[in-house]
């Protein structure tokens, strides 16, 4: 149950940052700084995966390509709490429960993209406790979530 739970959630962060690419400047800024296509993975230990491609100025999609980034959670426990608000990438990292492989310079840039997605789509009350600054919304989180549910 957990399992799919996460895998739910991982298609709904990439659908956000989708979203939010054309929607907010800061995410657009933040994933053009790289200048160059990208390959990012996000997976858990015995658990599931996605694997996202930037393509500079083009955007996001999902591809099974080797990731240039890979980003794995130790355990299915630590990345339900961090994929639902419970714990934020920061937490997690100092804690060491996930593991880096590939540049932590460029990787920050998607945690930053992560945390900006969060804010879009956890409440308020949630962002607050896992974060200790407060992004500005340019949308309601109401259309990034419906632009999110129609976006393939």
């Amino acid at each position: 149950m957990k399992k799919m739970l996460i895998w739910i959630i991982m298609q709904f962060l990439y659908r956000g940052m989708k979203v939010l690419y054309h929607e907010d400047k800061r995410m657009k800024e933040e994933f053009d700084g790289w200048n160059k296509d990208k390959v990012i993975q996000l997976r858990v230990n015995h658990g599931p995966s996605i694997t996202i491609a930037y393509a500079y100025l083009k955007g996001l999609s999902k591809v099974h390509r080797h990731p240039d980034i890979v980003i794995t959670f130790k355990s299915i426990d630590t990345a339900l709490m961090v994929f639902t608000g419970q714990m934020s990438v920061k937490q997690a990292y100092l804690e060491h429960r996930f593991s880096l492989k590939g540049d932590v310079f460029e990787s920050m840039r998607f945690v930053r993209c992560v945390d900006l997605t969060e804010t879009y789509l956890f409440p308020r009350f949630m962002t607050k406790r896992i974060f200790n600054h407060y992004e500005k919304k340019y949308k309601p989180s109401l259309w990034i979530y419906l632009k999110a549910i129609l976006t393939l």
